[in-house]
Order: C-alpha cells, then structure tokens, then sequence
C-alpha cells in the first residue's frame, strides 16, 4: 500500500502544477511539488533510498516535460542530498525550521535549473532568475503548513513508514 500511495503522490505532484496550480499561480509561478515531495522522503528515508528517489523522479520529470533530458535529474537528486544533510542535523519535529529548510533547499534547487537552462541556450535575465528562485522558494514554503505535518505523520507512524525512527 505504501508504493501506491507514494505513486499517486507522485504523478499528483506532476500533474497538478499544470491543472490547479495554473489558476493559484502568481504572475506565472506555480510551486514545484515534486521537489517538494523530493525533499520529504528525503528527509524521512535512508540517504541511499532519497538519492535513487531524487535520480528516478528527477529522470521520469523530464520524460514528463520532454525538454532537456537530465535537467531535472540532477537537480532532485542535488535537492536530496541537501534535504537529507539538513534534515540530519536539524530537528524535523520544528515547524519553522522545516519551513525554511524547504524554502532554502527549494531556492537551490531552482538556481540549479535556472543556470542549467542558461547552459541550453534559454535566454534568462537575471530579474527572471529571481523572480522565480524567490517566487518558487516562497509557493514552496507556504505549501509547507498544508503538506508537511500530513505527509510526516503518515512517514512517522502510518503507510509510508520506510524503517523504525531509532535508525537515524
């Protein structure tokens, strides 16, 4: 049951910024939920268990968009490896230090696809840049307080328990 509930959240994630979000978008920004999603199982799994999550979601991410093959790829498994590293060594059970972690993980996970996408030939300004980095990081951040606690819940004592807390 925990692989399917992991996978409806998954295609949710790359559905719903194209469908809902696309109204509850600001100027244009719609938050990145499969980062988002990226970022919690990384921080409630095994490094190993968040960096292959990162790769795969990353890789089936771009298929999705079907644009720049890798992009995505290397981004979520760079925002897993942060997202497991912060995760270490703040306490997950504080609401606002989650809450910035997210929006700080989030706005390095999004410089990354902004510089990559300079590297493939997008013509970006700078202004561009931030208003996304900032805009993405904060849609994030705010989804945090309607995400988070569900989402932790269920990885601490529900269906998506991967192993026992004491094996941090």
């Amino acid at each position: 049951m925990r692989y399917v509930l992991i996978a409806v959240m998954f295609f949710l994630s790359l559905i719903l910024p194209g469908t809902l979000f696309h109204f509850w978008s600001w100027s244009g920004i719609k938050p990145d939920l499969l980062m988002l999603l990226t970022m919690y199982i990384a921080m409630h799994h095994r490094l190993r268990s968040g960096l292959i999550w990162g790769l795969v979601a990353g890789f089936l991410e771009d298929l999705y968009l079907g644009r720049y093959i890798g992009m995505y790829t290397l981004t979520l498994v760079v925002v897993a490896f942060l997202s497991y590293w912060l995760a270490e060594r703040w306490y997950r059970e504080n609401f606002l230090l989650t809450t910035f972690m997210v929006f700080i993980v989030t706005s390095v996970g999004q410089l990354l696809v902004a510089f990559l996408s300079l590297g493939a030939g997008l013509h970006w300004t700078l202004g561009d840049i931030g208003r996304l980095v900032i805009g993405v990081s904060l849609y994030n951040a705010i989804l945090v307080p309607l995400t988070y606690p569900l989402i932790h819940q269920s990885f601490v004592r529900g269906w998506l328990r991967y192993r026992p807390r004491y094996e941090r």
